[in-house]
Order: structure tokens, then C-alpha cells, then sequence
């Protein structure tokens, strides 16, 4: 049994969707009282959830309108007013599963941009041999004291060679230099 807490702009609105749930036997209506024993909050018209509700599952019943943060707290599934009864009815129950729910348009404006990585841009300069020995150090985590004492080079110098790695992979930090050797395959995996 999944139980169910209704929240809607008007008591007529909390009828008319309790009405519609009622068709389904493994759904039952949780009172106010009992919100706290709640599987899936179901909100319509606007409302927000209470403070202590914020972590039960959610349903929203709302325009087409796609937040992706909704994703990120208790919103399960933002379904636009005029889905049927039979698709409220299946996202609340793909919810109390612990499924996240997306209609064809917020599917298609979540993944409608490729995460295909890009190609980093090209190197200013290609690096010299020490350099390629610095970064690898730095991919390792070694500070420049430690890159230093590893190539018997001054601390001087190996601040030096990091300025200018930074310079040549158009990083802004050894984090991003790395990054930068990893995708030219200048850092071996």
C-alpha cells in the first residue's frame, strides 16, 4: 500500500485529486495528521511543501516547466496539468519505487545538449621534456618543494616549470593542467 498526502490550491482541488486516486486499490489517501507517514507527497496548484515534508518524495502537477534543481531535493516527477489519471497514477507509484520521472519534454531539454567531451584546444607550445616530468609530478600530487627534491632541481625552478606548463595547456590551476595532460594524453592512465 502506498499512502499518499495531498496538497492542492483548494479543498475542492484535494477532493478532485483524492477522488482520482481512490480508483487505484494500492494507493490510500494520507490524512494531514498523519503527513509524516506520508511515501509520496502529491502537490498541485502551486503549493509548496512544508519544512518537515521536504523529504518525502514528490509529485508535482504543474506546467511543463523543467527545474532541474527540483531533482536535486524530493521532486520525483513534475508532470504537466493535463496528464492523465493513469499517468499520475503510474508516477506515483514509479516514485514510491524511488524512480525519478520525466515527460518526452523534460527528457528532451535535459539531454538535448551532448555530453560529448570536447576536444581540448591546442597547445600554445608543445612541452619540453622536463615539463612533461613536472606535470606528471603534479598529477601525483607533489608540491613544488616535493617536484624539486624529486627532479634534484631548485624549488625556484620548479615553481618556474609549473607557471609555464599552466601557460602552455591555457590552464588556470595544476588541477586544470592535469586535466588538460589526461585529455592530450601527455599523462599516462
Amino acid at each position: 500500500m502506498i499512502r499518499v498526502l495531498i496538497l492542492a490550491a483548494s479543498e475542492a482541488d484535494e477532493s478532485a485529486l483524492a477522488a482520482l486516486l481512490a480508483e487505484d486499490e494500492r494507493l490510500e489517501i494520507a490524512e494531514p495528521l498523519e503527513a509524516r507517514t506520508a511515501d509520496v507527497l502529491l502537490l498541485s496548484g502551486g503549493r509548496a511543501p512544508p519544512a518537515e515534508l521536504r523529504a518525502v518524495p514528490t509529485v508535482i502537477l504543474t506546467g511543463d516547466v523543467f527545474e532541474p534543481s527540483d531533482y536535486r531535493t524530493s521532486v520525483r516527477a513534475r508532470l504537466p496539468s493535463n496528464v492523465t489519471a493513469a499517468e499520475v497514477l503510474a508516477a506515483i507509484a514509479a516514485v514510491a519505487q524511488g524512480f525519478v520521472i520525466l515527460t518526452r519534454t523534460q527528457a528532451d531539454s535535459l539531454f538535448s545538449h551532448p555530453t560529448v567531451p570536447q576536444s581540448p584546444p591546442p597547445l600554445v607550445e608543445e612541452l619540453t621534456p622536463r615539463e612533461l616530468q613536472v606535470l606528471r609530478d603534479i598529477a601525483q600530487g607533489l608540491a613544488n618543494k616535493e617536484i624539486a627534491e624529486h627532479l634534484h632541481i631548485s624549488e625556484h625552478t620548479a615553481k618556474f616549470h609549473v607557471a609555464s606548463i599552466l601557460g602552455k595547456l591555457q590552464a588556470g590551476s595544476r588541477t586544470e593542467a592535469v586535466t588538460q595532460g589526461i585529455r592530450l594524453g601527455l599523462i599516462p592512465i
